[in-house]
């Protein structure tokens, strides 16, 4: 819905001829208002015939928000001025430097600042993307309607009919305003109900507590906590969330200065470009990803990136996250850029004959992009941005059993896909207090298998359209926990439609089968993020190594590293035995470069260093005489070694045994090559200057 909002000294519409085959009933042919009138020009659009209740009480509100604005105006104007009034006495009596500040005045009396009535105006030339509904006519009467319960008086203009009108706009700084309003479902928020505990490996379970002023007070549990970190972790969780914006996260310096993936100043913020070593992580991640979920049994597909706003399926999810949207226009219609994979693939489930002996049916798509238009305060490099790359899984299942069931199935997958990327995290269950109370045992068996404990929360009544949330959290460097991994038992958007929060009857996706016994039922859809989006596996994975580097060596796991041997010698005169051997790695499917840079030994072995090279192989004249070489393997995720030594040395071995030790570290894990000219410092690109 589009609002240009007009305050005017009186105003005077027409009715001169009908404009359209079905004009809205309106005895009146002149209407005629006088004294301060606010007249909100109104256009409806597409989406908000959805429900025109719901738009009409948004548009209500956004009116009689407009009105307390010109109504305050002149008191924030004689605040402002008493702040000015105060700085000028500090200037004046030398108490600060600087010149005296100009009071502000107001344009028109004070008297002029104030709403008698409200004109509510069908204005079709706001938008492109009209709606053609016959419902549509609904929305300025209900607006009118809503505003006179509140007791502000209004009337509204007929739709439908050619007008003419007078107005005579007032000319003030509140004068005039426009508003695009977005249909919007917010769904009741449950979080102050919420109740928190702690369970324990032991299955124990620990009630935490809250101070007058709703701070968490850490229970003394020492005994039972391995980990120092967890209590990190709750109190990012349940403490402060706040980052402090002076310290440059971790990540940042990092991801720049391995040239892994950048900011760009001439795209939205929250939108990156990946230089040649992110890329092949990223096609790593996403190659690792995918195959061990065909092993799991999942089936690839592949959905648009962009889905109209005029199916009410797909507007009844949507319209959950307003704020979240990007637009997009193409001739006379409009898009949504996805912001999930679940609204057109849940459309694509609902058109299916879907058979019992399906189930569980798995669903994977790594979605190559979507899009959440996040505030500029909530942006944070890559963990938490607007265009990202999100792997999914969906997995239909027959009833509530079988989804529990299959739930504990993706809970090992999940752990064991963080394992093998490197990443360490934390577990958070949140669930209703029935559904927990009636799955406690299977959960708590589950954290049991963990080396921490999990938090948990439970709410008092269902929350969404999930009865259960199972999240994989990260802890940065500052202390700071964000979601990776995440799984949810969806109840809802299978069925024909559901009673929302605020008592409305809205539509769902209607995904149904006929079961054996000839009955058409609803399935139940987990909804599972394996390892989380791509560029935030990135950031865990480099906020994790810089946060334990005191403790750990950092580093990325060799079949993840993009340059995963690094070939030093001791002088020029190895350099054609480093080229034989550097071949040799390439073509045996690894990823090798040549340090041939003229440069001192040390020099190289630290830059070797600098870039969390798992293997460096350094070749002196010894090592060619020989046909050997010796390495220096990094202990990554290791404790350091003695006088804090970050790597094993290996001395006089074939290039078989390097070959070997390669297979070793990435065996079950995919491949990639790495671009020639990035195999030698000589012809190696930078992108940064």
């Amino acid at each position: 819905m589009k609002i240009l909002l007009i305050h005017s000294e009186g105003v005077e519409v027409t009715k001169n001829k009908e404009a359209t085959s079905n004009p809205q009933e309106f005895p009146e042919n002149i209407i005629k208002m006088d004294g301060l009138i606010l007249v909100a020009y109104v256009s409806v659009e597409d989406q908000d015939s959805y429900d025109t209740d719901l738009i009409s009480n948004q548009g209500a509100q956004v009116i009689e928000e407009a009105i307390l604005q010109i109504t305050n105006f002149p008191e924030n104007i004689r605040q402002k001025n008493q702040e000015v009034r105060e700085h000028n006495k500090k200037v004046e009596s030398g108490k600060i430097k600087g010149q005296q500040r100009k009071f502000f005045e107001l344009i028109k009396d004070r008297s002029m600042y104030r709403v008698d009535k409200v004109l509510v105006y069908p204005w079709a030339h706001l938008s492109k993307f009209l709606s053609n509904e016959i419902n549509a006519m609904e929305v300025c009467p209900k607006i009118a309607k809503i505003l006179n319960d509140k007791g502000i008086e209004a009337s509204y203009s007929p739709f439908g009919w050619y007008k003419s009108f007078k107005i005579n706009c007032i000319g003030h700084e509140v004068a005039e305003m426009y508003r695009d309003v977005k249909l919007a479902i917010k769904p009741e928020e449950q979080v102050k109900n919420s109740v928190f505990k702690i369970i324990t490996t032991k299955g124990e379970e620990i009630d935490l507590k809250f101070d007058k002023e709703n701070k968490l007070i850490l229970p003394e549990i020492d005994s039972l906590i391995e980990d120092e970190d967890f209590e990190h972790f709750l109190m990012s969780e349940l403490g402060s969330r706040k980052v402090d914006k002076a310290i440059e996260p971790s990540h940042i310096k990092v991801m720049k200065e391995f040239e892994l993936v950048d900011f760009d100043p001439n795209t939205d913020a929250g939108n990156f470009r990946w230089y040649t070593k992110g890329v092949i992580m990223k096609n790593l991640i996403k190659n690792f990803i995918e195959e061990r979920l065909i092993d799991y049994g999942a089936i690839l597909l592949e959905t648009p990136i962009m889905y109209t706003v005029k199916n009410k399926k797909l507007t009844a999810q949507t319209a959950r996250f307003p704020a979240r949207s990007y637009w997009l226009e193409s001739g006379k219609n409009r898009f949504l850029l996805r912001y999930a994979s679940d609204f057109l693939l849940f459309d694509l489930f609902s058109q299916m004959n879907l058979k019992p002996q399906y189930f569980p049916l798995r669903a994977y798509e790594f979605e190559q992009y979507d899009f959440r238009r996040e505030q500029e305060g909530e942006l944070s490099g890559p963990r938490r941005l607007r265009g990202f790359i999100m792997p999914d899984l969906h997995t239909l299942c027959k009833d509530l059993n079988s989804s529990i069931n299959e739930f504990i199935l993706q809970y090992e997958l999940i752990k064991n896909l963080e394992r093998d990327l490197g990443i360490k995290s934390f577990v958070i269950f949140r669930a209703t207090q029935a559904f927990y109370k009636e799955n406690k045992d299977w959960i708590i068996n589950l954290i049991k298998s963990e080396k921490n404990p999990a938090l948990l929360e439970l709410w008092e009544d269902r929350y969404y359209y999930y009865v259960l949330k199972f999240e994989r959290n990260v802890l940065s460097a500052q202390q700071k926990s964000a979601t990776l991994a995440t799984n949810q038992i969806d109840v809802e958007s299978s069925l024909e439609s559901m009673v929302d929060n605020d008592g409305v009857e809205r539509q769902k996706y209607n995904i149904s089968f006929q079961d054996n016994d000839g009955k058409i039922k609803h399935p139940i859809i987990l909804h599972n993020s394996p390892t989380g989006g791509l560029e935030r596996v990135l950031w865990g994975l480099i906020e994790s190594s810089m946060r334990n580097k005191g403790r750990t060596v950092p580093g990325f796991k060799t079949w993840l590293s993009p340059i995963q041997v690094r070939i030093i010698t001791v002088s020029e005169d190895q350099n054609k035995y480093a080229e034989k051997i550097l071949d040799i790695i390439n073509k045996s499917g690894y990823r090798a470069d040549f340090d041939d840079r003229g440069e001192k030994l040390g020099k190289k072995i630290r830059q070797s260093e600098i870039e969390w090279i798992p293997y460096t192989i350094i070749i002196g004249k010894n090592e060619e005489e020989q046909q050997n070489i010796s390495i220096r393997k990094r202990l990554i995720g290791q404790p350091f070694g003695p006088k804090k030594s970050t790597a094993e040395q290996i001395n006089n071995i074939k290039v078989s045994k390097l070959i070997e030790l390669l297979q070793e570290d990435t065996k079950s894990f995919p491949k990639y090559k790495l671009p020639i000219p990035f195999r030698k410092f000589s012809t190696k690109i930078y992108f940064r200057r």
